[in-house]
């Protein structure tokens, strides 16, 4: 556990390390043609990249007799906070892009998934992101350190049971706040229109989702976790698998 820390933080330094070395080359190629202004672009980088906020960023600048633009920083981010919701709404609440069986099912798991990190976890996890292809599943979630492997077994354990159990899915359609009343996990509450769907997994799970998903949780057959890394500052990953029972062992 304490290595792991460790090792967390140092690729966080390293991380930090790089983008001060990133902001050196910005401040010499400035002083090269004489200006005074690091664009909205640059700063953005710094932080989308390496993790620099805004107010460090103009602290260094400050400090080297620059100036930072922040109204074109603040475009910039904005247009990333849009273009991360725009995906975000597609994968949560539009389905995916590619709605194979293969596809369902591990749009699936990540129902599971999600409720079994917020049982082993705490319930402040929530899911950050995702990406599914038709070999995997990637989930993102809110967790500040790394998980140990008896919490990694738990998690995987918690999925497999559901999966045995053969729970029925199935969804109705309520407002938000009788999504909330009645339960359910929703995210990017601002977009949600007059409705929602809600989906049940049995006793185990309810979310609100645009779908698609797979009738029985049993037609899963297995999960599998494969690694569980750092995404980002406070951000964890997991990728996983399902399709045999034999992953169970």
């Amino acid at each position: 556990m304490l290595q792991a820390l460790r090792d967390e933080e140092e690729q966080f330094n390293k991380t930090l390390e790089n983008g001060l070395k990133q902001f050196r080359k910005l401040e010499a190629q400035l002083s090269s043609s004489d200006q005074k202004v690091i664009e909205g672009v640059d700063a953005f980088h710094l932080y989308d990249t390496f993790g620099f906020p805004i107010e460090v960023t103009k602290e260094l600048a400050k400090e080297a007799g620059f100036t930072v633009d922040e109204q074109s920083f603040n475009e910039a981010f904005k247009k990333h906070q849009d273009l991360s919701r725009q995906g975000s709404e597609q994968k949560f609440l539009g389905g995916l892009a590619d709605h194979s069986d293969e596809s369902k099912k591990l749009h699936t798991a990540t129902h599971l998934l999600h409720q079994a990190l917020r049982t082993v976890l705490g319930s402040h996890v929530e899911q950050r992101g995702s990406n599914i292809t038709k070999e995997r599943l990637r989930f993102d979630f809110n967790h500040e350190k790394p998980m140990t492997a008896e919490e990694k077994k738990k998690v995987e354990n918690i999925v497999n049971e559901q999966i045995k159990r053969d729970l029925p899915i199935s969804f109705q359609e309520m407002t938000v706040d009788e999504a909330k009343q009645y339960g359910a996990i929703w995210l990017f509450e601002d977009k949600y229109g007059d409705k929602v769907k809600v989906y049940t997994m049995g006793d185990f799970s309810k979310e609100i989702c645009g779908g698609p998903h797979v009738d029985h949780t049993g037609e899963l057959k297995g999960f599998k976790i494969l690694k569980e890394e750092s995404s980002s500052k406070g951000i964890r990953r997991i990728k996983a698998v399902i399709g045999h029972a034999s992953l169970t062992k």
